[in-house]
């Protein structure tokens, strides 16, 4: 039939014009439907679905075993699981300082610091001298996340030799690596009494081993965030049994009188168990993650919000954020008014004139 069709050339000119009709027909429907399908099922880019940059900040701290690496690392799987717009890599380094000076080279996005360190940093002294020529950009107040009081202990046998700081005259001391605030900051604390102590520099892990064979008869020891205190410190306690020397009344009124900030923390809970003492009286720092403009304002903003909301949750995962788990704000402004020689960030900027307790003392970064 279809060939009897064609015979005829007029007919087959036709028919095959219908049948081109027919298909062009059937592509044109196909098209249609095709487009309507891939609108409506969400194929095509509309304005609400805004493409979202992830900040990734490869943030410095102490080394593996410390309060600044546990209290780090908290905070970055949170903010992985419940702020998706962020990524926090810790980066473990020799102490708080190290990250100061990997920051201000631009070897990290952010470090760790304490006020005790940001001192000399802003005036090149200490353990910052001769670096301004290394700073191409310098740290500048974000984030403050708990107070550290550091103290003396001594074991358990020798307790009754030691009663003030002063009785350490004379002696060997591990008063906490030579890189570290906390050392540094208590170590100020002898000096400014006149304390004549040797220090000795030891790894973590050897502190027990130089305490039961007599090459120290003390090891400097804190407290963080008024509730825990620091891996290493926890496995020492485990194998030794220690009690703290506080600082005499005599010697508190003549530190805080020569400028050197004094604080007290329940031994309990910090400690797993007795050290001789209800409370450590020490030599006290603020610490906390701090970062430059090289992380936009609204981003740090947003994290500082991100910490407020969730400082509950953090310190139930780390009691060292039972500080700003208590009040957040009170705590943030007494930390900025210890450093307040040193500028702001501008996210913390904006997060203290939000809630209205901006200080025209205070100096944004830029």
């Amino acid at each position: 039939m279809l060939q009897k069709e064609w015979d005829h050339p007029k007919r087959g000119v036709i028919v095959l014009m219908n049948k081109i009709g027919v298909l062009v027909g059937i592509v044109i429907i196909v098209i249609i439907i095709a487009i309507a399908a891939y609108i409506f099922i969400g194929g095509a880019p509309t304005e609400t679905t805004p493409t979202t940059t992830k900040v990734a900040i490869q943030w410095g701290t102490s080394r593996t075993g410390s309060s600044g690496y546990r209290a780090l690392s908290t905070l970055a799987s949170l903010v992985s699981q419940e702020m998706p717009e962020v990524e926090i890599t810790v980066v473990p380094t020799a102490g708080a300082v190290a990250s100061m000076k990997a920051f201000a080279r631009g070897e990290l996005d952010a470090c760790y610091a304490a006020d005790i360190g940001f001192r000399e940093m802003y005036s090149f002294i200490g353990r910052f001298e001769g670096f301004k020529s290394e700073a191409k950009r310098m740290p500048l107040q974000t984030l403050w996340v708990y107070t550290i009081d550091i103290g003396i202990a001594v074991p358990k046998d020798k307790a009754d030799q030691f009663k003030c700081w002063r009785d350490f005259n004379g002696k060997k001391i591990f008063t906490l690596p030579m890189a570290w605030d906390v050392g540094t900051a208590l170590r100020l604390g002898l000096d400014t009494l006149g304390v004549k102590y040797e220090h000795v520099e030891l790894d973590l892990d050897a502190v027990a081993t130089a305490l039961q064979r007599g090459d120290i008869v003390a090891t400097g020891i804190y407290i963080t965030g008024g509730r825990s205190i620091a891996p290493w410190a926890q496995q020492l306690l485990a194998q030794m049994d220690l009690v703290i020397v506080s600082l005499c009344p005599n010697e508190i009124e003549e530190l805080k009188a020569a400028g050197v900030p004094v604080g007290e923390s329940p031994t309990r809970p910090a400690f797993p168990k007795d050290v001789g003492a209800d409370k450590l009286i020490g030599v006290r720092i603020y610490y906390g993650f701090h970062t430059g403009t090289n992380i936009d304002e609204e981003t740090v903003y947003k994290l500082i919000k991100f910490v407020e909301q969730n400082a509950k949750k953090l310190a139930e995962i780390d009691p060292a954020y039972s500080q700003i788990a208590e009040n957040f704000l009170d705590f943030q402004v007494e930390a900025t008014n210890a450093s307040k020689f040193v500028p702001l960030h501008p996210g913390l900027a904006k997060y203290f004139k939000e809630k209205g307790v901006w200080n025209e003392e205070w100096k944004i970064g830029s």
